[in-house]
């Protein structure tokens, strides 16, 4: 049970950590000129979708973690403490969660962040054709489909902006999900092959469509 729930834990790591980077990669063909009007669609939509998804990732993971060691985890001589109070901040700092959901869900060019959203994990879930992967494929784009749905069907502004922070967590997740299992079949064979596999099987079952 203990490892499972690390296992878990692990997933979420996983996740948040190719998030991050796949926004480091679009960050930095801006700043080189070398991305197209798709990608920088992308970019603004992901600037507070990654800080929203990973920012909750990295607080509730650290606070399972304390967990995990015991009381041992609440002794401030052994520094696992302070991560909890560290990690704690990155969900507030610069915008909390809600405030980053209503940034991404009011903004002029959502559509276009949208399809590029969706072009990138059709992108990301293309490299993945064995059954296991397939089914990771298929729920990241089962989610992405559903959020897209909602924002065209869902005109009250009440009900958008009560939604908003699980319509931005299900886009993060969703896009996690394809790249888990994007990574997972560009190393199949390798050293890395089996750990990336069980981070896209826990991250898939724990789910990613949260409305």
């Amino acid at each position: 049970l203990h490892r499972a729930t690390l296992d878990d834990v692990d997933a979420e790591s996983a996740g948040a950590f190719l998030l991050a980077f796949e926004l480091g990669i679009l960050l930095g063909g801006d700043e080189g000129g070398e991305v197209g009007a798709g990608e920088a669609a992308l970019l603004r939509l992901l600037t507070p979708l990654v800080k929203a998804t990973t920012g909750k990732q990295a607080a509730a993971g650290v606070s399972e973690l304390v967990e995990a060691f015991g009381g041992a985890g609440h002794v401030e001589d052994t520094g696992i403490p302070v991560l909890l109070r560290d990690g704690q901040v990155l969900p507030l700092w610069e915008g909390t969660t809600n405030v980053l959901a209503l940034d991404l869900l009011l903004r002029a060019d959502l559509d276009q962040g949208l399809a590029a959203l969706r072009q990138r994990i059709t992108r990301a879930c293309g490299t993945a054709t064995d059954a296991e992967l397939g089914s990771a494929r298929a729920a990241s784009l089962a989610a992405v489909d559903r959020a897209i749905d909602w924002h065209h069907a869902t005109r009250d502004p009440v009900e958008r902006q009560r939604v908003a922070r699980r319509f931005t967590l299900t886009l993060g997740r969703a896009l996690e999900l394809a790249l888990l299992a994007e990574h997972a079949a560009a190393v199949t064979g390798g050293g890395d092959g089996p750990a990336a596999r069980q981070a896209c099987r826990r991250f898939r079952q724990l789910g990613v469509d949260l409305l």
